[in-house]
C-alpha cells in the first residue's frame, strides 16, 4: 500500500505534502507524488490544429517536473518515495484512479486559499469529497506537523446510529496508526434562545443527550470487537451556537485527526460528503479524514426463551 498526494504542477502550497509525509513515515508506506497536468484540449473537438496547445503542454510539463523536484527536495531522504505525472481532463477522476491502481491507503490533498489554519475546499478537493473510492485526507491551510503521525483520530458522529457503518475504516485506521480514539457528536442550538432554553430544561434535552451518549457507547464496541487494542473513549457532547463555535469547542491536541464519514446518500465504498459533516469539516483546526461509507454492521439478536407447558425451554418468536 501507498500514501498518494495529489497536487497541480502550480501547486504553491505545501500543506498537503507535509501531512502526506507525516502520514507515511508514521504509517511505514511509501509515499507517491503525483502531479496532474490538467489537458483541457484533450477532447477533439477542442483540438488546436496551430501547435499552440502542443507548446502549452510542454510549457506544463516542464512545471510539473519542477513542482515534483520542489517537493521532494523538502523530504527526508530516508523516506521512500515515487513522482509520476499524470495527463487528463479531469484532475480528480486521474488521482482517484491513480489511487485506486495502486490500493493506496488513502489520496491526501491541501487546502486551496482561505483563513490559515483550517481546511478550504479547491475545485479538486471538493470534487474528490463528493465522489472519491479510497479514503481522503484533508490539510489545513499552513499545516506544519510538530511531531510525526497521528496520535489521536477524533470521530464526529450523527446523534443517531446511521454512523455504525464507519466501523470498519475507523478500525483500519486506528490499527494502522496505533492511536487513540475519541468518539464526538457537534452539535448547533438552533432558533431562538428561548426556544432552545426550553427544549433544554425539557425532558427531551435529557433523553436525546442520553441516546447519543449510548449511540457512540455501541460505535465503540463495536470498533473494539475489531481492533480489542483500541483504546478510546465515548461520551463527548459539543454544544455551539454556531458550528464554528461547537467545533473549536472541543479540546483538540497535538496530533489529532478527525474522522469524518460519507452522507448516507453516498454509495457503498465511495466518498459523498453530506451538508453537516462539510460544515464541521470547514471549521476543523486539524487534519481531517473522510471516509468512504461502508456496509451497516448487523448486530446479531439472540433468541428469547420461553418454556412450553411442561416446563421445556425452547426459542420465542420475536
Amino acid at each position: 500500500m501507498s500514501i498518494l498526494v495529489g497536487f497541480g504542477p502550480d501547486t504553491r502550497s505545501g500543506s498537503g505534502l507535509r501531512l502526506a509525509a507525516a502520514l507515511a513515515r508514521s504509517l511505514g508506506e511509501p509515499l507517491v507524488l503525483c502531479c496532474v497536468i490538467h489537458d483541457a484540449f484533450g477532447s477533439p473537438t477542442l483540438r488546436d490544429f496551430s501547435g499552440v496547445d502542443d507548446d502549452w503542454r510542454r510549457e506544463l510539463t516542464g512545471m510539473a517536473r519542477e513542482t515534483l523536484a520542489r517537493a521532494r527536495e523538502q523530504l527526508p531522504e530516508d523516506l521512500e518515495v515515487e513522482t509520476v505525472q499524470r495527463v487528463g481532463r479531469s484532475v480528480p477522476q486521474i488521482l482517484d484512479q491513480e489511487a485506486r491502481a495502486r490500493g493506496a491507503r488513502m489520496l491526501v490533498v491541501g487546502s486551496s486559499d482561505g483563513v490559515v489554519g483550517r481546511i478550504g475546499l479547491g475545485s479538486t478537493s471538493d470534487r474528490l469529497v463528493h465522489s472519491a473510492h479510497v479514503p481522503i485526507a484533508l490539510a489545513p491551510r499552513g499545516f506544519d506537523p510538530e511531531s510525526e503521525g497521528v496520535s489521536r483520530l477524533v470521530l464526529a458522529v450523527d446523534p443517531t446510529d446511521r454512523d455504525a457503518a464507519l466501523v470498519p475504516g475507523v478500525a483500519r485506521a486506528l490499527d494502522a496508526t496505533e492511536a487513540a480514539l475519541t468518539i464526538v457528536t457537534f452539535a448547533v442550538r438552533g432558533g431562538s434562545r428561548s426556544a432552545f432554553s426550553a427544549f433544554r430544561e425539557g425532558e427531551y434535552y435529557a433523553q436525546w443527550r442520553q441516546d447519543v451518549v449510548r449511540t457512540q457507547g455501541r460505535i465503540l464496541d463495536d470498533v473494539r470487537d475489531l481492533s480489542p487494542s483500541t483504546s478510546g473513549t465515548a461520551g463527548s457532547v459539543v454544544e455551539g451556537p454556531r458550528w464554528s463555535a461547537a467545533v473549536s469547542g472541543f479540546d483538540w491536541q497535538q496530533g489529532d485527526m478527525l474522522v469524518i464519514g460519507s452522507s448516507t446518500h453516498a454509495s457503498v465504498t465511495r466518498v459523498f460528503l453530506g451538508s453537516t459533516a462539510a460544515r464541521i469539516l470547514r471549521h476543523s483546526p486539524v487534519p481531517v479524514l473522510v471516509l468512504p461509507r461502508g456496509r451497516e454492521i448487523t448486530r446479531e439478536r439472540k433468541p428469547k426463551v420461553g418454556k412450553d407447558r411442561k416446563g421445556r425451554k425452547h426459542a420465542k418468536d420475536s
